[in-house]
């Protein structure tokens, strides 16, 4: 980030930042004006990394980087049977330092899935046709204290009109990492992300209990007391159903007198589709320097 202008300077130094060093550029006397040459007077660095892939891949010119939560981790949800179970939670970190004048600031988007060399774009918040995202709800958030993924935002409601979306970033917008000249000594700071992943669940069904029960006293006085509870019933979470594969087998015998016997079986296969290809979900972090000089908008 660089500028060009005239300044009386009454006494100092002038500092150019430079990659992560710091060094002197001009000494300057009081009350001498000079025309000041283009100089560097901030550097940054921003990173990503996640809880798959842990080395941080940096920004090499103030293009996002990327983190992939894995396909694979997506489809966990699938192994889950319980009703309302917990989501499947995904971290990960953005990381950067801002030196001199400069800060940074980032925005944290859900952008692609990607299988092979298929991408489907999910910035509208809808996931692709037939995954197993698109009959989830993925939540990127920031962890709390020590990393805490617990406390998942609530779905918000949909407006009149609008498609029903199942991908959702809260606070991803303009994120503070470093306030402009908080950092001079280029010291690193970082924020845990959270992704959960829940499976959009409905009981497919309540199982009614009712119990009622009538007693008899040595007096001959009757009491009695009703209960009532109710279970909450529903199928292991799956992809849509394809089809039904129906087996018939008919066996017929002669027995050694010529009496015959004839058995007959019918039995049937539920056919799901494999959600081994499962597409990776991409998120992009792009960083955002910022200045302690108003007069200088905040840009990559």
């Amino acid at each position: 980030m660089k500028r060009s202008t005239r300044h009386v300077v009454t006494g100092g130094v002038v500092v150019a930042l430079l990659g992560l060093g710091i060094g002197a550029a001009a000494l300057w006397n009081a009350q001498v004006g000079a025309k000041v040459a283009d100089t560097s007077i901030g550097a940054v660095r921003f990173g990503a990394a996640s809880e798959t892939v842990s080395e941080p891949e940096y920004s090499a010119t103030g293009a996002p980087v990327t983190v992939t939560l894995p396909g694979k981790t997506v489809i966990e949800v699938l192994e889950q049977t319980s009703i309302d179970a917990d989501p499947v939670i995904w971290r990960f970190t953005a990381s950067g330092s801002a030196l001199g004048i400069t800060g940074l600031n980032y925005d944290v988007a859900v952008t692609q899935q990607v299988a092979g060399e298929t991408e489907h774009d999910v910035s509208s918040g809808v996931a692709a046709p037939g995954t197993v995202l698109e009959r989830s709800t993925l939540k990127v958030f920031r962890a709390g204290a020590g990393g805490d993924c617990s406390a998942v935002p609530a779905t918000p409601e949909t407006a009149e009109g609008e498609t029903p979306k199942n991908i959702y970033v809260f606070g991803g917008d303009d994120v503070s990492l470093q306030e402009p000249g908080a950092a001079r000594d280029g010291s690193e700071s970082s924020q845990e992300w959270c992704a959960a992943i829940s499976w959009n669940s409905v009981a497919d069904g309540t199982y009614v209990n009712d119990v009622q029960v009538t007693g008899v006293a040595e007096d001959g006085s009757i009491n009695g007391a009703v209960d009532r509870w109710n279970s909450q019933i529903g199928y292991p979470p799956a992809l849509e159903i394809l089809g039904t594969y129906f087996n018939r087998a008919v066996v017929e015998a002669t027995a050694e007198d010529t009496t015959t016997a004839r058995a007959k079986a019918e039995w049937e296969a539920d056919i799901y589709p494999d959600p081994s290809g499962e597409p990776d979900v991409v998120i992009a972090l792009d960083p955002i320097v910022t200045n302690l000089n108003p007069a200088v908008s905040p840009r990559d």
